[in-house]
């Protein structure tokens, strides 16, 4: 176990995290994922169908959001490196952020039904915060987990753990979701009410989990001198990294394909199977819960065949079942469809286990290269690209909606049906086969990131490099 010095740094070379430790930091990852769940999965379809934008203006929204959200999340993480505190340099903004996320929930799934332009600026300002909300804790609290601990392995057991937290709250987002909205529609007289209501009430739950983080990984944060950081360091170091672009690209790809599928789901369950609120939100419950049941195969798979192989296993078998399966779906066919679901949860739980366990590994690269650790940069630039993919495949599937002439909440033509099934098979198969590539020339591994870590403690040290280590890490570089 790591114990903390007198400056509240510790020793990092194979210690081991303490289990309430580890579990207490996935909390934050519960809060924010039941909020981005919640969103990515429902709002294009919130945006359409309860609050009547039209699909081409509600991916609109997003883009401008994204565009603002370029420019926060490397901010905030370049922030976050240059913070001086005795509170560490990412855990103040987690307590500081909580109650303005609880609000930003509530205001992106609220309509207030204004009028033409000023419902589209209203939506346009509740996303842009809900994202800015989004960026001052996600990037921090990213970047922290770098901190707590540089072993490979445990990085990984780190992960699987947020994997864990994870998709139990977004088993309650997609679970939940429709069944209370429902609910308080009946009990407020109104459907917009019923939303609104849902969102206010999982913004007020998201906030005791963010805490429960603040609180026990106290003690676990680095407190370093000095950390020079500018924001070109964006282009001249992240940039020039290989291990991150690939790994970065890799996650990119893999997130459009999670959010394709995702937004088109709530589509294809109402309209081409033709599945009530109740059965929609039992498929979404199905592909969630089946997702925790992978965490310990896929962490069982990874520490045996390692981080990529595990990616790729789990990714390709996804694609294919997607491709092929879902092409073969009718009305009625309940079980195939939820075959092709717990086949395909396998692929959506290890996605989000490239970022958060591959990225801290690139973080190394750049610390032998500049003496600088600088994980706030690297998890900035990341949590962009998790949110740019949001925003561009509701932005692509709102424009696919409006091309195949969906109409919103109405019955659909034989050409539109044909076209949400062909977005719902591919949309989500060509990213994963982009993603895919990507890992497979991703150059770091085990043995590759434990002589990367020897011969940083060497240039520390001011000892002569030795030729075996920089042989080893020759491709990181």
């Amino acid at each position: 176990m790591a114990k903390p010095d007198q400056t509240g740094s510790a020793i990092r070379e194979e210690e081991k995290l303490p289990f309430k430790v580890k579990f207490a930091y996935g909390g934050a990852e519960g809060a924010t994922t039941l909020a981005w769940s919640t969103f990515y999965v429902f709002y294009l379809y919130f945006l359409t169908d309860i609050a009547h934008v039209p699909a081409s203006t509600a991916g609109l929204i997003m883009m401008i959001a994204t565009i603002w959200d370029a420019i926060t999340d490397p901010a905030v993480g370049i922030w976050s490196d240059r913070v001086k505190s005795p509170y560490g340099r990412r855990r103040p903004f987690i307590a500081v952020t909580a109650l303005p996320f609880a609000l930003s929930i509530w205001l992106v799934f609220t309509d207030f039904r204004l009028k033409g332009v000023a419902n589209t600026v209203y939506f346009i300002f509740a996303v842009m915060l809900f994202f800015t909300c989004m960026t001052l804790i996600g990037v921090p609290y990213t970047a922290l987990a770098a901190e707590m601990t540089s072993n490979y392995d445990e990085r990984g057991s780190l992960a699987i753990i947020r994997v864990g937290w994870s998709q139990v709250f977004t088993i309650i987002a997609a679970a939940c979701t429709l069944i209370l909205t429902k609910y308080f529609s009946s009990v407020l007289g109104n459907t917009r009410a019923g939303w609104s209501a849902t969102a206010a009430l999982y913004g007020a739950f998201g906030i005791f989990p963010l805490f429960l983080t603040w609180r026990f990984t106290r003690g676990y944060e680095l407190h370093p001198k000095e950390v020079s950081i500018r924001f070109a360091d964006v282009f001249r170091c992240a940039f020039r990294n290989k291990p991150f672009l690939y790994t970065l690209g890799a996650y990119a790809f893999g997130a459009c394909a999670l959010n394709t599928a995702a937004a088109i789901l709530v589509y294809f369950t109402k309209y081409n199977m033709k599945m009530t609120e109740e059965k929609s939100s039992l498929v979404l419950l199905l592909l969630f819960a089946t997702t925790l049941l992978w965490v310990p195969i896929i962490a069982l798979v990874t520490k045996r065949m390692g981080k990529r192989a595990s990616y790729m296993l789990f990714t390709s078998v996804w694609a294919v079942t997607q491709a092929i399966g879902v092409l073969f779906l009718k009305p009625g066919m309940d079980i195939f469809l939820y075959v092709i679901i717990v086949l395909a949860a396998g692929g959506v739980t290890v996605i989000p286990f490239v970022a958060w366990s591959m990225v801290p590994d690139a973080v190394e690269v750049d610390e032998f290269k500049t003496g600088q650790r600088r994980e706030g940069l690297y998890f900035g630039i990341t949590g962009v690209m998790q949110k740019a993919a949001v925003a561009l495949v509701l932005w692509l599937v709102g424009l696919s909606l409006s091309w195949i002439g969906y109409v919103a909440d109405a019955r659909q033509s034989p050409s539109t049906l044909t076209g949400i099934k062909l977005l719902f098979a591919w949309g989500p198969s060509i990213f994963l086969i982009l993603s895919i590539t990507l890992t497979v020339l991703l150059p770091m591994t085990r043995e590759r990131h434990e002589a990367l870590k020897e011969a940083i403690r060497q240039k520390k040290e001011g000892s002569p490099l030795d030729p075996v280590l920089m042989e080893k890490i020759n491709k990181l570089l």
